[in-house]
């Protein structure tokens, strides 16, 4: 493989990933949020700390391949 911008054969190939989490937005926390966390540590307590303990995290995460050129230092996805 060739690097796009100075023509070497340095290159490696690596994959890369992406990790975001899933969280709730600022219209959601501003309307619904913070009243039913309220809620429910008010009138759940023992349920809803076994449910914060143990319930999955939302996260998700995304693979690609990337191209570095050893000698220019150019990068792009292939």
């Amino acid at each position: 493989m060739k690097c796009l911008k100075c023509g070497s054969e340095n290159v490696n190939v690596q994959a890369v990933t992406h990790v975001k989490n899933k969280k709730h937005g600022v219209i959601y926390w501003l309307f619904i949020g913070w009243w039913l966390e309220l809620i429910m540590w008010l009138f759940l307590t023992l349920p809803w700390l076994i449910i914060k303990i143990f319930k999955p995290k939302k996260i998700r995460s995304k693979i690609h391949s990337q191209a570095v050129c050893q000698t220019c230092g150019k990068t792009w996805r292939v």
